[in-house]
């Protein structure tokens, strides 16, 4: 398991033309390889200490998908919404050295 890093994404709301900006803690843990996300809150905001985590923790990987790369939950193997918007947030914290390197996908 590598050191954690934060990660920003941006999560449209269903049915509605708002979109949040969240921040969350990404882990990659070596054995599938997948990411442990957890700890989210609203980026524009400031968290308390004790304030709770919007989401559950999340377990997402990235898979090759009819020659492209998607990021479904480790579970189902299924893309989601929630999935799609973490690893955009994941991709663009290893892009800019900010997570662990070098991308193991």
């Amino acid at each position: 398991m590598k050191q954690p890093f934060d990660i920003q994404f941006d999560f449209p709301l269903a049915g509605s033309d708002l979109i949040i900006s969240f921040k969350a803690t990404a882990t990659l843990h070596h054995s599938d390889p997948y990411y442990v996300v957890e700890d989210f809150h609203n980026a524009s905001i400031r968290p308390y200490k004790d304030d709770p985590s919007v989401f559950p923790a999340q377990e997402i990987k990235q898979v090759n998908r009819s020659s492209s790369c998607v990021w479904v939950h480790k579970d189902s193997d299924r893309e989601s919404l929630l999935s799609l918007a973490i690893g955009k947030g994941i991709e663009r914290a290893l892009k800019n050295n900010s997570g662990p390197g070098p991308d193991p996908f």
